[in-house]
């Protein structure tokens, strides 16, 4: 690993939504050089999406979830793009949480290097190839 990709690895913070959080997830990006944040710590379990959602755009952290239909909730979506979220979506369906980690893990330089690169707000789904596929998100009305 390069030494800006181990240094935007340290400065980019992921939140794990209840979506997809398991212990197993958070130990292997650890592991892997990731600094994390999830559901039940920064915000306690069963905190309204838009909540925490606003949150973690504020402050900037990158979210990991499995909400695939996210764009189809108006304030789901609208706290994404007023909070100005970088979001990247699990769609990987009944994968365990093992098999999640490996595919996250794999690909968390992609993500750091697209958060350091991408404007937000922005939105990516990926399954257990890795592949990331950029989800359009509507402009404000």
């Amino acid at each position: 690993m390069s030494s800006t990709v181990a240094q935007r690895l340290e400065q980019t913070v992921f939140y794990l939504d209840e979506s997809i959080y398991s212990r197993i997830l958070v130990e292997e990006m650890r592991a892997g050089g990731a600094n994390v944040r999830h559901a039940g710590g920064a915000f306690p379990f069963g905190t309204a999406d838009e909540v925490w959602l606003t949150g973690a755009g504020r402050a900037g952290w990158i979210v990991l979830m499995r909400d695939k239909r996210i764009r189809y909730r108006p304030l789901e979506y609208l706290a994404l793009r007023e909070a100005g979220v970088g979001a990247f979506v699990f769609t990987g369906g009944t994968v365990t949480a093992s098999e999640t980690a490996g595919v996250v893990v794999r690909i968390l330089t992609k993500f750091v290097n697209m958060a350091a690169s991408e404007p937000r707000p922005f939105l990516y789904t990926f399954g257990p190839s890795g592949s990331l596929t950029r989800v359009a998100l509507r402009r404000k009305k």
